[in-house]
């Protein structure tokens, strides 16, 4: 049986929204704290914050059903203390490999490659308002994961856009979006890099940008040593301060659930102060994703002055 709750979630989302075989939608955001539901065409991803029941699995298989998809992924998320050898996914007989629409963009979706199959659906709005920023602006995108903002600005009209990652597996998927979209991804570039050093590269050379997205997570690991978000996001907004043009726009967000909204603005404020940068106001979240949790995602953009 389907829970209510989630019942009560579709139904609202198919009041708000229309959609197709291919449609992106978070169906389940903050009506259920163990567990999130993204619907990714013909997929519905469960993101599950404890081991789910069986009878939570029948549910979830019955819930995507409900919402016009075929297949269900349960990825239990990670915890402290867990064995990390244990199984992280159950899911119904489905493609290793996949694609949906969002707002009319593609982007291809994949079975095993984390916690996510490829795209943060609660920065929609983020991405519509990077794609209205970026026409005839050079756009680097940090830590940029499949290539999401990356491939919206260059439909937004971006004259260059640059996309840093350390995994070359995720910049090969960002190039597969590009082309999935007829954009010729040699016209663009990908650096398989540490973010702070691609940053240390482009200061020392006076490469400078005039749109600058910094989403990291909270905690990772390179050649270069562990990063931690708390600890190493000043040294990050010096790089992104030095790579900057002036009158450039920085948007940083991050998931960090020690920080609320509040106190990263007021950590952002510490190494990029008001007097040389200003606030610039964004979208609110869409209507599927509008969070009521102060460990949602938080995000901020500012105007080199």
């Amino acid at each position: 049986m389907i829970p209510e709750n989630w019942l009560r979630a579709l139904e609202r989302r198919r009041a708000h929204f229309q959609w197709t075989d291919s449609t992106t939608l978070r169906l389940v955001h903050d009506e259920d704290d163990r567990i999130r539901v993204d619907r990714f065409g013909p997929v519905c991803w469960f993101y599950c914050y404890r081991d789910p029941s069986s009878a939570e699995l029948d549910a979830m298989q019955l819930f995507a059903q409900a919402a016009d998809s075929p297949h269900w992924c349960a990825q239990l998320m990670q915890q402290r203390g867990r064995d990390p050898h244990s199984r992280q996914q159950f899911h119904s007989d489905m493609p290793d490999e996949w694609t949906a629409k969002e707002e009319g963009l593609q982007y291809y979706f994949r079975l095993r490659q984390g916690l996510s199959p490829g795209l943060f659906l609660d920065q929609r709005a983020n991405r519509r308002w990077l794609r209205d920023q970026s026409a005839n602006r050079s756009v680097l995108n940090l830590f940029s994961y499949t290539g999401g903002f990356s491939l919206n600005a260059a439909l937004g009209g971006a004259h260059q856009t640059v996309s840093v990652d350390l995994s070359r597996s995720f910049l090969d998927w960002s190039r597969a979006n590009f082309t999935l979209n007829g954009i010729d991804a040699e016209k663009h570039e990908f650096w398989p890099a540490d973010a702070r050093y691609f940053l240390r590269g482009c200061v020392k050379r006076g490469r400078r940008f005039d749109l600058i997205i910094c989403d990291p997570p909270s905690f990772g690991r390179s050649s270069n040593g562990v990063f931690r978000l708390e600890k190493d996001l000043p040294l990050l907004l010096r790089g992104v301060d030095g790579a900057l043009e002036q009158n450039g726009l920085v948007f940083l967000s991050n998931n960090y659930e020690g920080w609320d909204q509040k106190t990263f603005a007021q950590r952002v404020r510490e190494t990029l102060p008001p007097e040389r940068y200003r606030r610039v106001e964004l979208p609110d979240a869409d209507f599927d994703v509008q969070p009521t949790a102060s460990h949602s995602l938080k995000v901020i953009a500012l105007r080199k002055q």
